[in-house]
């Protein structure tokens, strides 16, 4: 089962900050503090419906605060809620309906860390057919204009700013780490994750991110390549040209190994022309395809940290002790 995080709505906040080492421009989902919205199994008693849309209230107030977009995007910070029945009636009618007072608390922390950063509560009341409806009434009561719920929103994002600001040097060494360990994938994650408005932290994250991306792709060529040279191999035919086109179209031009991409590529077009008259124009196609792609290096980057974050398996938040 896909982890929780990746099939609801990202909610990425964006932060003007005062102070000009922390000043930003407008930048994409992935350049801005990150915040998610998770309702945890401990909410108990809670029809699955109400839970989905108590889920949907809290990307609505996140939206509310100064979001900028939405996106399939991982995040250790969250915002997440206790739910308390303080009454429960059923008011006489026909037919009669269901009458919930409820206490609605929000915490806002880090995740993965279990550190809470602040918490508020407001109470809401809710009328229908059902319990179902009921609670559903009383969530379409929470506001995102609370007065209470944007101050709690507004500290953390001053504790999440202070967590790259202060843990940037971690945070490059961790992705040094895991570059050592060929997890090339989960350090760009790690990477893409600094929010621009961190500048300084953000600027060593880029520059980091290139080194990474380099690495990764030299290791994918000499892995692409062993795999396009047996495919040829198996049997130097039309069939297997395109079997080994298939691995070298996804070799970069930048790769370290990229001569003896070309060197291959100029083998089975002699083969193939050789064994079938045919002909095999790998390389013209190969460099068109990667023109494209260089024009955006970062965004490439991006992706490849989207994808890795969409294949974790499900993540268990700790919130122990937050309520």
């Amino acid at each position: 089962m896909k982890k929780t995080l990746i099939t609801i709505i990202i909610c990425v906040l964006s932060f003007s900050a005062t102070k000009a080492q922390n000043s930003q421009e407008k930048v994409d989902d992935m350049g801005r503090i990150a915040i998610v919205p998770y309702v945890a199994n401990q909410v108990e008693n809670i029809p699955l419906s109400a839970k989905n849309n108590l889920q949907s209230k809290m990307a609505q107030i996140l939206t509310a605060n100064g979001i900028a977009g939405s996106t399939n995007y991982n995040s250790r910070f969250i915002i997440t809620p206790n739910v308390s029945v303080l009454s429960k009636d059923v008011v006489a009618g026909a037919p009669p309906k269901v009458a919930l007072v409820l206490e609605v608390a929000f915490y806002v922390g880090d995740g993965v860390s279990g550190t809470k950063f602040g918490s508020t509560a407001i109470n809401v009341k809710g009328v229908g057919r059902n319990e179902n409806k009921a609670y559903l009434s009383a969530f379409k009561n929470i506001r995102s204009s609370n007065a209470e719920i944007k101050n709690l929103i507004n500290k953390a994002k001053e504790r999440i700013l202070a967590y790259y600001n202060d843990g940037c040097d971690f945070i490059i060494k961790e992705a040094e780490s895991l570059t050592k360990q060929n997890k090339f994938d989960e350090a760009l994650f790690s990477l893409t994750s600094v929010p621009v408005v961190s500048k300084d932290c953000f600027n060593k994250a880029q520059d980091m991110v290139a080194v990474v991306y380099k690495q990764k792709i030299n290791r994918d060529c000499d892995i692409l390549l062993n795999m396009a040279n047996n495919a040829w191999n198996s049997g130097q035919n039309f069939e297997a040209a395109d079997k080994a086109g298939f691995y070298l179209n996804q070799i970069e031009p930048d790769s370290k190994c990229y001569s003896k991409v070309k060197s291959l590529a100029n083998d089975i077009q002699k083969g193939v022309k050789k064994n079938t008259d045919r002909e095999w124009n790998f390389i013209e196609n190969q460099q068109k395809y990667n023109a494209e792609v260089e024009k955006n290096r970062l965004q490439t980057s991006k992706e490849i940290a989207l994808a890795y974050a969409n294949n974790q398996p499900e993540t268990v938040y700790n919130i122990k002790g937050w309520w």
